[in-house]
């Protein structure tokens, strides 16, 4: 029989365990409400379950006015309430997450508000029932933005027709636009328009200049053309169509305002125009001519910069999206879902090239205890640590991923055996010796185990990392904070 002091010790654990799962629970919820995206929850008929403040702000509802009932009920428009849980019967089917862009009327506006929207099957902890889970962005500027560009290129074409001595410099325009909707980076979209404008201004010189991050400088991005007649960095103030928010032009037959980054001597004509991007200026277009630069030039030239600008902004917002969908919040290290998908794309590199990839698979030792000591908050800080850790202990092409909890993961391809526990080592060394702070309160150190697997020809991502964590888990059970390798016991 326990003892009465055992029993009000399992009793005093269970009440500690209740406020832990209490608080964990609380910032989940604080998580979902506090987001600036909708969050749900649906049962298998699509009746609803959950909604978070997002959503109750948006269609101006409280907390309880959707629960049990179905999109097509609330929803002002039936019709798209019905293809909305058509989407809700496809993740249903296939049990597979789905992705998509959802068109949905808000009360209160009269044009339609698009989101990006996460859907995804799981189940029912308590009752082992399916639901369906939802996390939406809204893009609807992003799909303004898109036909904003549509509509110019309408202009454009019409341009054509009435201009036909115009002809090839609107085809320029034309190919530049397709060009900048398929550019995934700004330095691809900084390519694109110095090669769109060698075309459309063969006897003019020019350069795209763009706005440091810090915003303490501007600097030269590309350029085209032949001499160079700006400085490469320069200050805002250097410039009238950064300080002015407009177009500065200084020709012979137009005496404007002289930028001091123009090189002296300062002769023939010189446009600047501001490029503006996600409601702010990022940067000018500059262009050069020995002789002046016609009305129907500086026409063309707004032309490239508004849709330099529209791009830009579109870059801007899709690379958003990416890089939250790809990172754990907290370390903005890769997340579990990315970390899957590029050891499948390493994998079928090393079977075609024949060399290996190697997993790491570490977790933070008793780190259940050390919450319990320092709180959620404040182990969130070792989390954290850990993780910058991990970045400056790998090489560029090494990726690390937060797999869940304390627990992390390490791709590394093209490595020997021989290498990979040297470097392994020295990581689990510099864990040990790491300093953690909350403020001036010195923390207690951490360690941790380690597994490693390497694969073989024709191994699954799954089988790969669950060698990892197999050989991680031993880690554990020999003593915690050392390296162990798996061993296939089957050979």
């Amino acid at each position: 029989m326990p003892t009465a002091y055992q029993i009000l010790e399992a009793i005093a654990i269970s009440q500690q365990n209740t406020r832990e799962l209490q608080r964990s629970q609380q910032m989940q919820r604080l998580f979902l409400d506090k987001g600036p995206f909708g969050a749900y929850i649906k049962d298998e008929q699509s009746r609803v379950l959950y909604y978070n403040q997002e959503l109750q702000s948006r269609f101006l509802v409280d907390a309880e006015k959707w629960l049990g009932k179905r999109d097509s009920e609330f929803l002002p428009d039936p019709e798209e309430g019905r293809r909305v849980m058509e989407n809700d019967q496809i993740v249903l089917k296939t049990l597979q997450p789905l992705k998509l862009i959802e068109e949905v009327k808000i009360p209160g506006n009269d044009q339609p508000c698009y989101w990006l929207s996460f859907k995804f099957p799981f189940s029912d902890g308590a009752t082992g029932d399916r639901r369906i889970g939802g996390i939406s962005i809204d893009i609807t500027e992003s799909i303004e933005a898109q036909r904003s560009l549509t509509e110019l290129n309408r202009q454009l074409a019409e341009k054509a027709l009435e201009l036909e001595q115009k002809k090839q410099e609107l085809i320029y325009l034309s190919d530049m636009a397709d060009m900048l909707y398929s550019c995934e980076s700004e330095d691809e979209v900084y390519q694109v328009v110095a090669l769109t404008c060698s075309k459309l201004f063969p006897n003019m010189s020019g350069c795209l200049c763009i706005i440091s991050n810090s915003k303490n400088y501007v600097q030269m991005n590309s350029y085209w053309g032949d001499g160079k007649t700006t400085k490469e960095i320069f200050s805002q103030s250097e410039c009238w169509a950064l300080r002015r928010d407009k177009l500065n032009l200084l020709s012979p037959r137009n005496s404007g305002l002289v930028c001091n980054h123009l090189i002296h001597p300062v002769s023939g004509a010189h446009l600047c125009i501001p490029l503006f991007g996600e409601g702010e200026i990022v940067g000018i277009l500059y262009i050069y001519s020995l002789e002046e630069i016609s009305p129907e030039e500086q026409q063309i030239a707004e032309i490239v910069a508004r849709t330099l600008g529209f791009t830009l902004n579109n870059i801007s917002i899709k690379q958003r999206l990416t890089y939250d969908s790809l990172r754990d919040g907290m370390t903005q290290l890769f997340n579990q879902s990315y970390m899957e998908t590029i050891t499948e794309q390493r994998l079928a590199e090393a079977d075609r090239s024949g060399e290996s990839v190697s997993i790491i698979f570490l977790d933070i030792d008793n780190f259940k205890s050390y919450n319990s000591r320092y709180g959620h908050v404040t182990a969130n800080i070792v989390i954290k640590g850990l993780a910058k850790l991990l970045l400056t202990s790998i090489r560029s092409f090494d990726i690390a991923c937060r797999w869940g909890g304390e627990e992390f993961v390490i791709l590394m391809p093209n490595i020997t055996l021989e290498n990979l526990r040297k470097r392994v080592e020295e990581i689990r060394l510099d864990v040990e010796k790491m300093q953690l702070r909350d403020g001036d309160q010195i923390l207690e150190g951490i360690t941790a185990s380690f597994g490693i697997a390497v694969s073989e020809p024709g191994i699954t991502v799954k089988n790969l990392l669950n060698r990892a964590n197999q050989a991680m888990l031993e880690a554990k059970r020999t003593g915690k904070n050392r390296v162990r390798e798996y061993v296939n016991t089957c050979n």
